[in-house]
């Protein structure tokens, strides 16, 4: 019996603790990644995101359109979007942005939703 509940309390453990670190692991990468340059997150630049240049924005509909390494893409920007703009080419400290600073023929990395390739979760945009 006590061998039964220790396993059993091992096992519900080791299910807590993989969930935990799957959080904090997720959460980690989303407090840092401002800080990373466009094109070099590991296990998501040109994976899971698109790198290009924005060709389009219509600020009435909250959209950009941007040539991207796999095609053209109109992109819905929300309010819960987070905006950075990378200054790293200029060795400055990356800061955040805002919907305005998406302006034709700026480079810019785009992280969709998970679950939405059409809704920005987050957006890179390379400072002059």
């Amino acid at each position: 019996m006590k061998i039964q509940r220790i396993s059993r309390s091992l096992g519900s453990i080791t299910i807590l603790s993989s969930i935990l670190f799957a959080v904090s692991a997720g959460h980690a990468q989303q407090t840092t990644e401002r800080f990373i340059p466009i094109g070099q997150s590991p296990g998501i630049s040109d994976k899971y995101s698109f790198i290009g240049e924005i060709v389009e924005v219509d600020a009435a509909k909250h959209t950009i359109t941007l040539d991207s390494n796999r095609g053209r893409r109109t992109i819905d920007v929300t309010e819960s979007t987070k905006i950075w703009l990378d200054s790293s080419g200029a060795k400055r400290k990356n800061t955040i942005g805002s919907y305005e600073d998406c302006q034709v023929g700026r480079r810019v990395e785009v992280m969709h939703l998970r679950d939405d390739e059409s809704v920005a979760d987050w957006i890179k945009i390379e400072s002059p």
